[in-house]
């Protein structure tokens, strides 16, 4: 009988056992870490309602041990549902790249919210209601994010007056519509963004009938006709960000790689995506809501005019003078016992600039010319340009860091630096200034044209004037502070600022090839979760596979020959020490 009874409580045992991942959810059970709920459930796929659903009974717990009169384990699982799941599963990441900004800022306001009401003793049911908003919010944005609703709250695709020209004939540029359409002169860019939403109709109809060819010409009518020529991209970037415009010419690769091969739905899903986010794009620089309603952002022609030359030249000639900075402040770092060395030292790299800058004017000059600007061409060379920096770059990096011991170490080794120097090294470095001017250069003189001829041209010199003068206070920063620094930190910093701009100008260069159309878009999930940001704007990191691979791969190849000469540098330094003890 006991044995009978024994096998039966064991029984019951390993039933409980093997549901207890069900009945710990189905109790609300708390589990402190998402990864941990995963591994608990046998869990490899998932939706964002599923994550949602195992934050509940965090947030459950949250509110329980609020109502014990435990506030600090309270707080601890409000911090474990915001960082170990709506954090670490990359719900919060998805939020901020696919939803508008409204659903990551109303989730932080809500966690927010409720942490207060705990902080300061609210009654249980304050915090019970907090939590339950909180809920319903990021439900909504999951909801999104599933496609349970549209991915993102597109804009309607209403009839506007460009509907009727574009029933009448297809316009594949600015010029031909504005001509049709009367606004030549006076134009908004919601008038733009009418246009290229019947382009981008248009392309969806050419789809929908199997002519995906035609329906790839419209999308890049779309860019290049519109997007680039009007000046939407440099506006976008001037009073935007150029992190959003970096996004939005993504979208349009992402749109030209879903009409080849995919069905009609999702080829329409990403086409409506692009028209919503030109179509917030043009509320933003008209200063209107959706509605057509002023919202107060809307800036003088004036001030616009000068905030978007400000912008340009800031952000473009950033890069470049980082690395022309590094570069002067170490030939006046290792030329400082000759004069005259320093002088044709530097005489090489400047004359490398100013060869880049006259080049500028040239190669837009030519672009015009030749019919190239605003033109897949204009993308490919600079595209090229870049990738070439790139190898120049990532071969002066490992020059400098070869010779990080140079100074601490006897005359011996500064004797081989000045030899090198001699040898071609100088070279090396005045190409690598005239790489980074030139690869900008064009650029800023293409985006400055339109500006030039709008008219206010005062505020176009006053923006680029002050956007110089900013570039050159970072750049006597980088020349002072580099001067002051002993030699093998110096040379160790400089070579990983250039590693990090090769690095950097690998993926931008890369992302010119894709909006060029030499090289396909893929952004699966594992780098679709990669936000918009201007700081990983400046680094070249994009979501989408054709850019981070190769800079993945030049960072490991980076590492690898950084180790190898700090531990060649190690030995030789050795080596001096036991000769000099001898």
């Amino acid at each position: 009988m006991m044995r009978k009874v024994r096998q039966i409580c064991a029984m019951i045992l390993a039933l409980l056992l093997i549901s207890a991942p069900l009945t710990a959810l189905a109790a609300g059970e708390y589990i402190a870490t998402w990864d941990a709920y995963k591994e608990a459930n046998g869990i490899t796929d998932y939706t964002w309602n599923e994550v949602l659903d195992a934050m509940v009974p965090v947030l459950d717990a949250a509110v329980e041990s609020y109502e014990n009169k435990d506030t600090d384990t309270a707080l601890e699982r409000i911090k474990d549902a915001k960082n170990n799941y709506w954090g670490a599963s990359g719900f919060k990441v998805q939020m901020q790249k696919k939803l508008p900004g409204i659903h990551k800022s109303t989730a932080l306001a809500d966690f927010k919210a409720l942490t207060k009401s705990i902080k300061n003793g609210e009654p249980a049911q304050d915090a019970a209601t907090a939590k339950d908003v909180l809920i319903a919010d990021l439900r909504n944005s999951a909801n999104k994010l599933d496609g349970v609703e549209v991915e993102m709250e597109l804009a309607s695709e209403d009839e506007t007056a460009a509907t009727a020209l574009f029933r009448k004939n297809y316009y594949n540029d600015w010029a031909g519509y504005s001509a049709a359409a009367g606004k030549e002169s006076d134009w908004t860019w919601n008038d733009v963004a009418d246009a290229m939403a019947e382009v981008f109709r248009t392309a969806k109809d050419h789809y929908a009938a199997g002519d995906a060819q035609a329906a790839y010409d419209c999308v890049n009518d779309g860019y290049y006709g519109y997007y680039e020529t009007t000046g939407f991209e440099r506006n976008t970037m001037g009073f935007i960000s150029g992190a959003r415009k970096s996004e939005v010419e993504l979208q349009f690769s992402a749109a030209k790689s879903a009409s080849k091969g995919t069905d009609a739905q999702a080829f329409n899903k990403e086409v409506d995506i692009l028209r919503t986010m030109i179509r917030t794009d043009a509320n933003k620089l008209d200063g209107v809501d959706e509605n057509g309603n002023a919202t107060g952002g809307g800036r003088s022609a004036g001030v616009a005019t000068f905030i978007a030359c400000f912008t340009i030249i800031l952000r473009e000639g950033f890069e470049a003078i980082l690395v022309v900075g590094a570069i002067i402040a170490y030939l006046i770092k290792t030329t400082k016992n000759s004069m005259q060395e320093r002088k044709r030292q530097l005489r090489t790299v400047y004359a490398g600039a100013i060869l880049g800058i006259a080049l500028s004017f040239v190669s837009a000059w030519l672009l015009n010319q030749l019919k190239l600007a605003n033109s897949a061409s204009q993308e490919v060379i600079e595209g090229v340009t870049a990738l070439i920096a790139v190898a120049v770059l990532f071969y002066v990096s490992n020059w400098m860091v070869s010779k990080s011991e140079s100074e601490a170490w006897d005359a011996y080794i500064k004797s081989k630096v000045s030899d090198a120097t001699k040898r071609g090294s100088a070279f090396a470095l005045a190409f690598t200034a005239f790489l980074a001017v030139y690869r900008e250069g064009a650029e800023v003189i293409l985006f400055y044209q339109p500006l030039i001829s709008s008219g206010d041209t005062y505020m176009v010199w006053l923006g680029f004037a002050i956007g110089c003068a900013c570039l050159v206070v970072v750049y006597l920063a980088i020349r002072l502070v580099g001067v002051k620094l002993p030699l093998k930190p110096f040379f160790l910093a400089t070579s990983i600022l250039m590693a990090i701009m090769a690095i950097a100008f690998l993926g931008s260069g890369i992302k010119e090839l894709i909006e060029g159309d030499v090289i396909s878009m893929h952004s699966p999930a594992w780098v679709a979760w990669i936000p918009s940001h201007p700081v990983l704007e400046i680094l070249g990191i994009y979501p989408c596979v054709e850019t981070i691979v190769p800079q993945l791969i030049l960072l490991a190849v980076t590492i690898i020959t950084f180790v190898f000469w700090l531990k060649r540098n190690r030995k030789l330094k050795e080596q001096m020490q036991s000769e000099a003890g001898r």
